[in-house]
């Protein structure tokens, strides 16, 4: 498999893998493979990285197989193979739970118990590592969402470590537009896996984001959201609120005669 890419691409996930210090040697990483453009990006890279890197660090793929029709796990196993590494199928009935609840939009459900089912098996094979393939456009697209839809200021990490479980959190391609990463999987011929989830494209996040296109397609609006996710001083913000007690106190001061 070609895993030749410009160097702008590669400088890019070395600047945030060095930046936020995401591959130490002796490292045991799994990526979360699912098929997608994404995934399947962050695993050809890494695979080039894991043979080039002077850190040595081991290197596989778990998929979570939520049980529904069609299952991507046969055409999976054929792309790790290709590139020489394992992967790890995980079997779960998600889908029958799904079924059985009938939820408009299942997916945040669905998302965590995939999530626990990974990291189970990454504790129990003794992984310290674990790489998802989100990009800066879902930086970005977290971003907006939780101003917009919370009031708060927050976005995805490059890295998160999660102490109870002892794994961390990983996502080299943080530096990257969606579209360099759709360029270059059209560019090396890789079929894109199309989930067999029912609820695919009918998402939440989904919906939001064609709200947001205004924001993806202008470069300079889209540079300066970027900007704005940076830790800085130069922030004029308000004061974070005041205790409520306190305030009705201060409040009422105002309507007493000395």
């Amino acid at each position: 498999m070609n895993l030749s890419f410009d160097n702008s691409i590669t400088a890019k996930v070395v600047k945030a893998i060095a930046e936020f210090d995401l591959i130490n040697d002796g490292d045991k990483i799994a990526v979360g493979l699912s098929g997608g453009k994404d995934s399947t990006f962050l695993l050809l890279i890494l695979k080039l990285f894991n043979q080039h890197f002077k850190n040595d660090f081991i290197l596989e793929a778990v998929h979570v197989d939520p049980g529904f029709d069609d299952s991507t796990a046969l055409e999976l196993k054929k792309i790790t193979a290709a590139l020489d590494l394992k992967i790890k199928i995980i079997k779960t009935n998600i889908s029958d739970y799904i079924a059985a609840k009938e939820e408009d939009n299942p997916c945040s459900k669905c998302a965590h118990f995939r999530k626990g089912a990974i990291i189970n098996y990454l504790k129990d094979n003794n992984f310290n590592k674990l790489a998802f393939g989100h990009h800066l456009d879902d930086a970005v697209e977290t971003y907006l969402m939780s101003i917009f839809y919370s009031g708060q200021l927050k976005t995805l990490q490059a890295k998160r470590y999660l102490s109870k479980n002892k794994i961390e959190i990983i996502r080299p391609l943080i530096y990257l537009r969606e579209d360099i990463i759709e360029e270059e999987i059209e560019n090396k011929d890789i079929t894109v896996l199309k989930s067999s989830c029912p609820y695919d494209g009918r998402t939440i996040r989904s919906e939001i984001r064609k709200e947001f296109n205004k924001f993806f397609e202008d470069d300079l609006l889209f540079s300066n959201l970027v900007s704005a996710m940076r830790e800085k001083n130069n922030r004029e913000l308000w004061l974070a609120e005041m205790d409520k007690q306190i305030l009705t106190k201060k409040m009422k001061n105002y309507w007493e005669k000395g």
